[in-house]
């Protein structure tokens, strides 16, 4: 009888430390296996990179596992407003590649302290005192002055005639037109200064009536080999003077 009780008691307590050796043993393979999936290298593959990338500290030494690739990805292009069509390839155990596209930087506002760089989408992409390589890039000339200090990069330039003016600077160059500048001198007369001619149009029309006036003049120009020295598309039927 005793012995059978002591028999018991054993298996209980056999039972008991098999059962701790087992945890204990699942805690040290989490362990060990967590290790492996912390992020060790981040790699970024992009035709144009970008001087200083943020954001790798919040991949950096995280469980590769544990990561949200579509929250990461939005915080990413967040923090760095010049990229765009950032996505994020997972590669296990512990590496992470980046892939990012350059917004493109398509013309500049003075400020009162600066210049402004914007996209095609009106996006502020850069500011700085003094602007180099103006060449590439589009002046926009305002009839009020941009404040350089409360206008920051990663925001937009929310004005009508700012956006309709990059709407048909895209158009032209499409075309391959260079515009110099962008006259903005007031809402009901835009000017697009292309070096030996004019195109005017107004935000107080809608933009797509005029940007198919223009598209439709400029492509039969291209046929018949001819150019103009001045395009109005403010009115229902354009004005247009040849050279």
């Amino acid at each position: 009888m005793q012995q059978r009780k002591l028999q018991k008691k054993y298996s209980k307590l056999k039972t008991f430390f098999l059962f701790f050796f087992l945890i204990l043993l699942f805690l040290v393979l989490l362990i060990t296996l967590s290790s492996l999936f912390v992020v060790e290298k981040i790699e970024i593959i992009s035709e144009k990179k970008i001087k200083s990338f943020l954001g790798s500290e919040l991949i950096k030494g995280k469980n590769i596992s544990l990561l949200n690739k579509k929250e990461l990805q939005q915080k990413l292009q967040d923090l760095n407003p010049t990229i765009k069509d950032l996505t994020i390839k997972i590669i296990y155990p512990n590496k992470i590649q980046i892939y990012y596209k350059l917004v493109e930087e398509v013309a500049y506002i003075n400020a009162n302290d600066g210049f402004l760089s914007i996209s095609n989408t009106s996006k502020i992409l850069r500011k700085s005192k003094k602007l180099a390589n103006k060449s590439n890039l589009t002046e926009i000339l305002y009839y009020q002055k941009f404040d350089y200090i409360t206008n920051s990069v990663g925001s937009y330039i929310d004005y009508l005639d700012i956006k309709y003016s990059l709407n048909v600077l895209k158009k032209v160059k499409e075309y391959g037109f260079e515009v110099v500048s962008i006259d903005i001198s007031r809402p009901s007369m835009i000017r697009l200064n292309l070096g030996d001619s004019i195109v005017i149009f107004t935000s107080e029309k809608n933009i797509k009536g005029q940007i198919d006036k223009l598209e439709k003049i400029i492509k039969q120009f291209k046929v018949e080999g001819n150019s103009f020295s001045l395009l109005d598309l403010r009115f229902d039927k354009p004005i247009l003077k040849l050279k």
